[in-house]
């Protein structure tokens, strides 16, 4: 109901010229617009989760209402200092993409590049090393590719009966199959091989999966190509967790800046919370680890204002229209109601001191 409601006014304001003329206005011209992406679909990923995937498409329609509304797309650590500075060019806006996927490798960096834009990877890096997929993603797209199966692993799931992949069973099984690494000390390896099992349990042909490198990171081989070209890399944490004690917080930042130093590029100091998670306990361990700002997953347009340890963004998703991008692109949409962005569950190192 109450996106339904912002999509008619954010058309009915479309309609009357009235978007345009905020993008003019001295309070745009005084903000600066994040945008947030994940993955665009190498296959049929958009289908999965569009929360998270977008077809190639949907990112250069994207890029065309940026090019078309005449934003000026500038680079993330010019656009923070130039926002506290307060001498931000007109509709300024910044291009992030979150976790350093694959296909941001084979897919995405084409397409921006082709539009001549400066755009930041928040690189998470202990999957970059591992050269495997991500294994909580890639069990939640297994269980998807096997809807409509039963699943029956009782020395995993804990239960001698089958289990129908419907929608509830799907997340059942993945709650279980997030837990159940944690519970028995499993390795990175060690979870890829649950993966393989989950495949041949579902009857999923998972070596083409493999060969497409769905639900991948870039290899730090990769990265650093992408350094060479231009693309800002900073901080995601290393293992894409945070933690309730400053010293295995700290040891995520610095696992990960490590990792990104091996790029070649300048030191990182800017970085996003994964998963959306944020706490104000973070913001002093963040500046103790030289860290200047910081993005969340919460929608809404940056001031000065805002903490920069604490700066909104809107999350671009496959779902979304070209009436509600541009309404952000304006700013109009940032006066609308909005409902903040739920925390990704499993993002703590230890799971008990955060629940």
């Amino acid at each position: 109901m109450l996106r339904a409601a912002r999509l008619a006014l954010l058309k009915t304001l479309g309609a009357l010229g009235l978007d345009e003329a905020a993008l003019r206005t001295r309070w745009r011209g005084n903000r600066l617009l994040i945008l947030g992406y994940h993955g665009i679909a190498l296959d049929d990923e958009h289908h999965w989760d569009p929360e998270l995937y977008m077809p190639a498409a949907v990112l250069c329609r994207r890029l065309e209402l940026i090019r078309d509304a005449r934003c000026h797309v500038l680079p993330l650590d010019d656009a923070v200092r130039r926002l506290y500075a307060g001498d931000l060019p007109p509709r300024s806006v910044a291009l992030t993409f979150d976790d350093g996927s694959y296909d941001f490798y084979a897919l995405a960096l084409p397409i921006v590049e082709a539009f001549g834009y400066p755009v930041t990877v928040y690189l998470t890096t202990y999957y970059a090393e591992l050269e495997r997929p991500v294994y909580d993603a890639m069990a939640s797209y297994l269980l998807w590719k096997g809807r409509g199966r039963t699943l029956l692993w009782p020395e995993v799931l804990g239960r001698p009966d089958e289990i129908a992949l419907t929608e509830d069973g799907r997340c059942l099984v993945a709650d279980r199959l997030r837990r159940f690494p944690g519970e028995h000390g499993l390795s990175g390896r060690d979870k890829d091989a649950l993966l393989v099992k989950l495949a041949a349990l579902l009857e999923v042909d998972y070596d083409t999966i493999l060969n497409k490198r769905l639900l991948q990171l870039m290899t730090l081989s990769e990265a650093g190509e992408l350094a060479r070209r231009g693309v800002d890399f900073q901080m995601h944490t290393h293992r894409h967790r945070v933690s309730l004690e400053e010293a295995a917080f700290a040891r995520e930042i610095e696992d990960n800046r490590a990792r990104l130093r091996r790029l070649g590029a300048s030191e990182a100091t800017h970085f996003c919370y994964p998963g959306g998670v944020t706490r104000h306990q973070f913001l002093p361990w963040l500046r103790r680890s030289n860290v200047v700002s910081a993005t969340t997953c919460d929608p809404g347009i940056a001031s000065r204002r805002h903490d920069p340890l604490l700066l909104p963004r809107y999350i671009d998703t496959a779902e979304h229209t070209d009436a509600e991008f541009r309404g952000w692109l304006t700013g109009v949409a940032a006066l609308l109601p909005r409902r903040r962005q739920a925390e990704s569950i499993g993002q703590f190192l230890d799971e008990s001191a955060a629940s």
